[in-house]
This record gives structure tokens, C-alpha cells and sequence, in this order.
């Protein structure tokens, strides 16, 4: 493993920001630190950068321990979330300044600097100042600016927050196809799930100072490890009671359920191919989600959220529908227990 933390443990006072945590991070991939706020995400990137100084653990870089070695000595670019480009410098002299650091010779850095530019795509724009870029503009230069002395590590804070969404989504296609490029071991922290399942090859999942879930996006969309895991990644409903819908029963030790959009499928009313799997429900609401009708079904006091194609006839409020669940994670002290729909194995399929 090229990055490995072992048993690190960093409290401010009375909080505890990490709770004896232990990763380890492969050479070459693109890592999502994520979790909400405090979770202790921020702590990890920082204590790696050497910008926060653990309580107790170990954190080891291609083998070495690092844990006395200063910040600038650690070979990491650091990009943070506010870009934190000198205001009276230009692009060009923003990316050098690094190298200048490094006091390389003017060539190279001439070279460095107009290679890392192309890179970024900002061609033509090297004379300007941080005030006449876009947001988007300066994070790519303040990305340009940690890769420009060649670091063995690159870590990210939030490197997108402060941009509008349009842009961060063009952002977040750009970074990992630079990134995979570069070739890069790369550690970037997030709260925003989407951003994290869509840039990185595996997420380190945080909450309340601990490690919940180590995996590829697929991993923890489809095989959530805790309950907080199945919550926080992906959209659902938790739900109690969930033994009354057709097709499960009862587990001991599970109390309540999770049901995504894509566990449910609905029909009008009558439509339904399987009666002995459809649930009576009654249409709650109904929201306009771009390419879908988001519809918030009461089934027998159950409240579920399901997708439905703006290509079929629309529901209305009040209207009575037919609700066939398929799958379910239950929800345990510590545990989620992925269960079918009992029903399924009933149906029959015909392949055509």
C-alpha cells in the first residue's frame, strides 16, 4: 500500500475527530475521503499534509513514516477549498511558485509551467491575475500550482465547494480525467455523495470520527456495511413495518428497512402483472425531477419514494396506484441485511 494510516487518534478538547482509525490507499488511485460535517474526513487530509499533528498512530507514505517529518518535506500538494492564489501574482507565476521554492532553473520551470497550463487548459490565459478568472479557472490553476514541483501525493479539500454546481460538474469530469492522466495518488475530501461516487475509485466512508465502509462506489451503493453507510449513500426511505408489504417477512434484530427509488416499481391501479406482489398505495405527492415524476406513496401507512418515467401517463394526487417492492436493506444495530422479494421466486420468466 502506498498510503497507510494506522491507529490515528486526534482530539480538540472535548471532540474527538478520529477514533483510532486504520486505511490503507493504493498507488495510482483517486480517493474520496466522505462523510458530513465533523465526521473527521478534513482531519485525516490534514494530518497526512502535516498540517495537524495526531494525537497517537502512524501515518506512512510509499513505506516511510512520516509522522515527524515537517509538512514541506513531505512531497504533497495540497490544493485547498478557497484556492488560496497570491492575489498579485498571474497564473503563470501562481504554477512557478513552487518550483521558484525549489529554486529550479529558469528553463525548467519555463517548461514546467507552460506543459502544466496546457494541462489545465488554460492556453493564452498565463498573464492574467486571480480577480479575472472564473471560479472554475483559478481551482484549476490552484491545481496546477501542487502538481507543478512533481509531489508523490496530491490531497484536495473540498475542492469544489466553492464553485456553482453547473461548473463543478464539469470540474469533477475534468479532475479525474487529469488526474488518471497524471497518474497520481490523489486523496480528495467531500460531503457531497454524488461528487464522490462519481470521481473516485474508492471512498473511505466517515462518520463521527470512525471509519464505517472502505470500498469501490458500486461497493457501497450495493453492499452498504451499516446502516449509516446504506443512508448516506444513495437516495432511500427508511421505513418501520416493512414486513407488512407482500413479499417479506419479519427478521429478528431488524427493526426498520431502507427502500430506494429503484426498489419499487408502480402501476395504475389494475395494472399490475403480479397480484400476489402488489401493494395497494395512494399517491401523497408528486415532484418534477428533470428526466422523472418523483411520487411519495402512503402504502398502508408506509410512506415510499419511487422514480416513475415522464414517458407514461402522469399520477395525480390522491390517486390510487399499484406498488411492487422489490428488495429491501434492513436496518440492524450494525449491521444491513439485503433481503429479495420473497414473491419473485414465483414469477415466472419467459425469454423471448
Amino acid at each position: 500500500m502506498y498510503v497507510e494510516i494506522k491507529n490515528l487518534s486526534k482530539t480538540f478538547g472535548n471532540f474527538t475527530a478520529l477514533d483510532d482509525i486504520s486505511v490503507s490507499i493504493e498507488k495510482g488511485t483517486l480517493v474520496g475521503l466522505l462523510g458530513p460535517s465533523g465526521s473527521g474526513k478534513t482531519t485525516i487530509l490534514r494530518s497526512i499534509a502535516g498540517l495537524e499533528t495526531p494525537d497517537s498512530g502512524d501515518i506512512f507514505i510509499d513505506g516511510k513514516r512520516i509522522n515527524d517529518t515537517p509538512a514541506g518535506k513531505r512531497g504533497i500538494g495540497f490544493v485547498f477549498q478557497n484556492y488560496a492564489l497570491f492575489r498579485y501574482m498571474t497564473v503563470y507565476d501562481n504554477i512557478a511558485f513552487g518550483l521558484k521554492v525549489q529554486k529550479r532553473d529558469k528553463k525548467y520551470i519555463n517548461e514546467r509551467v507552460r506543459e502544466l497550463i496546457s494541462l489545465i487548459g488554460l492556453d493564452g490565459l498565463s498573464g492574467r491575475y486571480p480577480h479575472q478568472l472564473s471560479g472554475g479557472q483559478k481551482q484549476r490553476v490552484a491545481f496546477a500550482r501542487a502538481l507543478a514541483p512533481n509531489p508523490h501525493l496530491l490531497l484536495l479539500d473540498e475542492p469544489f465547494a466553492a464553485i456553482d454546481a453547473k461548473v463543478r460538474k464539469e470540474l469533477r469530469t475534468w479532475l479525474r480525467e487529469t488526474i488518471s492522466k497524471v497518474g497520481i495518488t490523489s486523496i480528495f475530501v467531500t460531503h457531497d455523495q454524488e461528487e464522490a461516487i462519481e470521481v473516485s475509485d474508492r471512498i473511505v466512508l466517515t462518520n463521527q470520527g470512525k471509519i464505517e465502509q472502505v470500498g469501490s462506489p458500486l461497493e457501497l451503493y450495493r453492499k452498504p456495511a451499516t446502516p449509516f453507510a446504506a443512508k448516506f449513500i444513495g437516495e432511500g426511505t427508511t421505513i418501520t413495518g416493512y414486513f407488512q408489504l407482500k413479499g417479506f417477512s419479519q427478521e429478528q434484530g431488524y427493526e426498520s428497512a431502507l427502500i430506494r427509488p429503484e426498489f419499487t416499481q408502480v402501476f395504475k391501479q389494475g395494472k399490475s402483472l403480479y397480484p400476489h406482489m402488489t401493494n395497494c398505495g395512494v399517491v401523497q405527492s408528486s415532484f418534477f425531477r428533470g428526466n422523472s415524476q418523483e411520487l411519495h406513496i402512503d402504502v398502508q401507512g408506509i410512506r415510499i419514494i419511487a422514480d416513475y418515467s415522464l414517458e407514461e401517463e402522469a399520477f395525480q394526487i390522491g390517486e390510487p396506484v399499484d406498488v411492487i417492492v422489490s428488495r429491501l436493506f434492513l436496518l440492524g444495530d450494525d449491521q444491513v441485511l439485503a433481503v429479495e422479494n420473497q414473491n419473485l421466486k414465483n414469477v415466472n420468466t419467459v425469454v423471448i
